[in-house]
């Protein structure tokens, strides 16, 4: 037996339709997974592109460049500036990366 009996029949116009097709395919869910989540009050959101993941592994490199480089300061009582150097260098590349795709 179906736990989804009841049925309710949709009236769109083109325009709305239109709108409607465009949410569901950023979102990357099935038409009725995508209204059933509307309904319960869920918030649908587009799924990321495809840069967003090279951009969180670069801002992911970044902060564990910048934890290494606040634990050499904090144990030695300073940072090497090679170290400084290559943090500001990774920092600009993300910087650049952001700019571009966004």
């Amino acid at each position: 037996m179906r736990k989804r009996e009841h049925v309710i029949p949709l009236r769109l116009n083109k325009k709305e339709l239109a709108y409607l097709e465009k949410q569901v395919e950023l979102s990357r869910m099935p038409r009725e997974e995508y209204l059933r989540a509307l309904v319960m009050g869920g918030e649908v959101r587009a799924r990321p592109c495809t840069h967003h993941a090279d951009l969180l592994r670069k801002v992911s490199g970044l902060c564990n460049n910048a934890n290494q480089l606040a634990h050499v300061a904090n144990s030695t009582g300073f940072a090497g500036r090679q170290s400084v150097d290559a943090m500001t260098r990774t920092a600009r590349e993300v910087w650049r990366a952001v700019k571009e795709q966004w």
